[in-house]
C-alpha cells in the first residue's frame, strides 16, 4: 500500500484546519454543507456529463488500486529480478514464472518467456503495445482529474456571485449591519472551490502523471530485460 498520498492528504486537511478554519471567529460559516455541496456535488454532475459511468468507474479504480493502493518497486529491485531469471539454462524456460517479480508486467513477461512461442521480434511488439496501453491509459487518468479540477473553482465562483446577487438585493432590508455576514456566506463557496481545485484534483492529476512516468520507466526496463534473456545475453549485462 503506498501511504504517501494519504499523509500528503491528511497533511493539507490538518493545515487548513489549523491556519484557516480553527482560528476563524466563526468556523462554522466556512463548514457551511450547502458551500461544499454545490462544489463537489456540482463537480460531480458536470464529471456525469462529460465522460460516461464506465470512464468514471475506471477512475475511481485507478485512484483508489492506482495511486493509494499501488506501491511501485524500485529500478534496482526489477533490475536484480531480471538478473536473476537470465541465469536460467535454455531448457528451463519452464521455471520463469517461478522467478520473483515484484511488478505485474515482469511476470507476464516471464509468462510468455515460458510459452516460448513467440520470436525475437513479436516478442518486442506484444511487450511494446502492452506497455503503451497501460500508458495511455495513466496519460487518460490523469487528464480526467486535471479537467474535473476546473470546476470546483468555477462553481464557488457561481455560488460567490449568487450570493452577492442576493446580499444587493436584500441590502435595503438587512441594512449595513448585515452586509458583513452576507459576503462572508458569498465567498464561502468560493474557498471550497479553490481547496478543491488546488489542494486535491491538481495535486492527484500531477501524481498520477509522475506515477506514469515512473511507471513507463519501469515497463521499458522490463521490456528490454526480457528481450536480452529471450536473446540469451549474459546476465552481467542484462540492465
Amino acid at each position: 500500500m503506498n501511504f504517501t498520498p494519504l499523509i500528503g492528504l491528511a497533511a493539507i486537511a490538518t493545515i487548513v484546519w489549523i491556519s484557516i478554519i480553527d482560528p476563524s471567529p466563526r468556523p462554522e460559516v466556512l463548514l457551511d454543507w450547502r458551500s461544499m455541496l454545490l462544489v463537489l456535488g456540482g463537480t460531480a454532475a458536470v464529471a456525469i456529463v462529460i465522460y460516461p459511468a464506465s470512464r468514471l468507474m475506471d477512475l475511481y479504480r485507478f485512484v483508489i488500486y492506482g495511486i493509494v493502493l499501488k506501491k511501485l518497486p524500485s529500478v534496482s529491485e526489477v533490475a536484480k529480478q531480471i538478473v536473476t531469471a537470465s541465469a536460467l539454462g535454455p531448457g528451463e524456460h519452464e521455471l520463469y514464472p517461478l522467478c520473483p517479480s515484484s511488478h505485474p508486467f515482469l511476470t507476464e513477461g516471464y509468462q510468455l518467456l515460458a510459452e516460448n512461442i513467440l520470436n525475437e521480434e513479436d516478442l518486442h511488439e506484444v511487450l511494446t503495445r502492452r506497455s503503451q496501453y497501460f500508458k495511455s491509459n495513466y496519460l487518460n487518468d490523469a487528464k480526467i482529474l486535471s479537467t474535473l479540477g476546473k470546476f470546483p473553482s468555477a462553481l464557488g465562483m457561481l455560488g460567490s456571485t449568487v450570493g452577492l446577487v442576493d446580499m444587493m438585493s436584500g441590502l435595503s432590508k438587512m441594512g449595513q449591519a448585515g452586509i458583513g455576514e452576507a459576503m462572508a456566506l458569498a465567498l464561502v463557496t468560493t474557498f471550497w472551490g479553490l481547496i478543491f481545485t488546488y489542494l486535491l484534483f491538481m495535486p492527484l492529476s500531477d501524481y498520477a502523471m509522475r506515477l506514469n512516468s515512473e511507471d513507463t520507466t519501469l515497463r521499458q526496463l522490463i521490456v528490454e530485460g526480457i528481450l536480452m534473456i529471450k536473446r540469451r545475453e549474459d546476465p552481467r549485462i542484462i540492465v
